[in-house]
């Protein structure tokens, strides 16, 4: 929403990483994976314990759901987006995992509020002035 710049990588294409939550129902978590190809998000699989409200139904895609140690996997989404937002809940604990590392989304975004991923090629100079004006 503020336009902050929070991430910033050299070098993006093929990067993947994954997002979590906690779900409001069922109290357990739900993973996105997203792939970063031609500077799209790839969503290209889901993987959560039960089905509930607000979680995919399967004839929702051509992929069948697999269930795999206790899990149900949802794979080969490739659904392709230009960015995507997570509402930053305050108790889900949304979370992304790029790099072994985990960014708690409420370190960067208050929570009730709306994170938006985008990717935007910068230059240096303009990525320096924004930087010393937030």
């Amino acid at each position: 929403e503020s336009g902050r710049i929070v991430f910033i990588s050299w070098k993006l294409e093929n990067k993947e990483f994954y997002t979590s939550f906690i779900h409001s129902v069922n109290r357990m978590p739900v993973y996105d994976y997203y792939r970063i190809l031609d500077n799209h998000f790839v969503l290209y699989k889901t993987s959560f314990y039960s089905y509930g409200a607000g979680m995919p139904d399967f004839e929702d895609y051509k992929q069948k759901p697999v269930l795999k140690d206790g899990m149900v996997h949802i794979d080969n989404l490739n659904i392709e987006m230009d960015s995507f937002s997570v509402f930053v809940g305050r108790v889900a604990n949304h979370s992304l995992y790029m790099d072994n590392k985990v960014y708690k989304l409420s370190d960067f975004i208050e929570p009730g509020k709306t994170a938006r991923f985008r990717i935007q090629k910068v230059s240096l100079f303009v990525l320096l002035r924004r930087l010393n004006h937030e």
